[in-house]
């Protein structure tokens, strides 16, 4: 048997995919990173990416890097005047303090990536393929997640959808021989599912706490970001710390932060056109709002080093 999978394994198969549709319109006019403040892509409050250790991503899952010249040149998707709109459904049954999380991460998303996000119908899971998996106090059904690609999730992305995300607190698994994924996705439909399950305390038996359930939501957070990153074309980073470094454990996912490095922002604020300092600005009310100090207080100093916005180009 496999061993226990991780954050974005699956999404892999479509990263090197150059985007199906004709380009369109853009949402917002493209972004002349090189004409921007060199302070947003300083590096001084970055670390590198260290060596991985045995059994972390790029010991078990070694993938070439890609430059931002790459990442242009794939012409990956991007917001069009049409199509702009970032979908989160819920998928099977929640409860309603999940529902509620569910409403938290809509609101970072959108604080994030500075895109319109929507919840869009909840959906039931009858007729996907699914499985019983022993734990070590109890069996846990878990649900195909290719069946959710190609049967549930493509009918329910509106027209006006950039992408779809189906959140679900079910496990998952991709196929018979791997224990479980977090996620998996279809870059060319533009749609991915995503379980939250094993985050919070409740799926290993344990109590909960505030810590805990805060340490659960950092992982949603973390997740739905990186996942969301992968649709719009960017790989796993492997030059920084950063928040679209891969991960094969929970650990290692623990181990990344929550922001974009210099490199991953540049292809975020190309595709997107989004303002760097809006961009902050947006998540440290998110953080404040939320009790998360720590990245509150590294997002102002984040701020403080990129300036004030510069006025906005005539023309």
């Amino acid at each position: 048997m496999r061993a226990a999978v991780a954050l974005g394994l699956a999404v892999l198969a479509w990263c090197g995919l150059a985007w199906a549709e004709e380009p369109q319109s853009l949402y917002r006019p493209q972004a002349r990173v090189e004409a921007d403040p060199p302070a947003w892509y300083s590096p001084a409050l970055f670390s590198p990416k260290p060596k991985p250790r045995p059994g972390d991503w790029m010991d078990a899952q070694p993938e070439p890097a890609q430059s931002f010249q790459e990442f242009v040149a794939a012409r990956p998707a991007r917001p069009t005047v049409e199509r702009h709109t970032i979908y989160i459904s819920q998928l099977g049954s929640m409860a309603l303090k999940d529902r509620a999380r569910l409403a938290v991460l809509r609101e970072f998303l959108e604080a994030y990536y500075k895109l319109p996000v929507r919840v869009g119908p909840a959906v039931g899971l009858g007729g996907v393929t699914s499985r019983d998996r022993s734990m070590p106090d109890r069996p846990v059904r878990q649900y195909l997640s290719t069946d959710i690609l190609d049967k549930t999730l493509p009918p329910l992305l509106p027209k006006d959808g950039v992408c779809l995300l189906g959140v679900t607190m079910q496990d998952l698994y991709p196929e018979p021989s791997w224990n479980y994924v977090f996620g998996q996705a279809s870059l060319e439909r533009r749609i991915g599912v995503y379980s939250l399950v094993r985050f919070f305390p409740a799926f290993w038996g344990e109590t909960w706490s505030a810590a805990a359930e805060r340490k659960g939501l950092k992982r949603s957070l973390a997740t739905l970001v990186h996942e969301t990153g992968h649709l719009f074309g960017v790989r796993h980073c492997q030059k920084y710390e950063c928040v679209m470094n891969g991960s094969i454990s929970l650990d290692e996912s623990d181990r990344r932060p929550i922001h974009l490095c210099p490199e991953c922002l540049k292809k975020f604020r190309w595709n997107l056109g989004f303002d760097v300092v809006e961009h902050y600005e947006g998540l440290r009310k998110f953080y404040a709002a939320h009790g998360m100090t720590a990245e509150a207080g590294w997002v102002a100093k984040r701020l403080a080093e990129c300036g004030p916005k510069p006025p906005a180009r005539a023309g």
